[in-house]
């Protein structure tokens, strides 16, 4: 079984989110170690530093589940701390659109050129392991 927290540490990812003052271990607890594997397993992550949004971490599943699970970000903006639970179908509740454009350098280029419905969520823990 893939151990996808041992993964993210190996890469320094749970260092980035010490950037954006998360704690890592609160947001990827062990007693949920195989939700994380079976959730997180086959996302892709980005970790971008950009000037006026400091690091911004991207979760992004594989490009056959864009249309079933979100893609995530955390980042910070004018001192102000983001997550966004980002979907290709509209779901119930979601508070803007995101059409991606076809080249930037902040957002994962599997995530450009497509409209992603966009909500902006006040609770930073990973959506897929609530």
């Amino acid at each position: 079984m893939k151990q996808v927290k041992a993964e993210l540490k190996r890469k320094n990812i749970d260092k980035s989110f010490q950037k954006l003052r998360l704690e890592f271990e609160e947001l990827f607890p062990d007693r949920l170690l195989g939700m994380i594997d079976q959730n997180y397993g086959q996302h892709q992550w980005v970790i971008r530093d950009i000037p006026h949004f400091n690091t911004v971490i991207n979760a992004v599943p594989p490009d056959e589940k864009l249309h079933e699970l979100p893609w995530e970000e955390w980042y910070m903006f004018e001192g102000s701390l983001h997550h966004h639970v980002l979907y290709t179908k509209e779901p119930a509740h979601y508070d803007e659109i995101f059409d991606a454009p076809v080249h930037d350098d902040i957002h994962p280029p599997r995530t450009l050129g497509k409209k992603w419905y966009v909500i902006d969520d006040k609770n930073m823990s990973p959506a897929l392991l609530r």
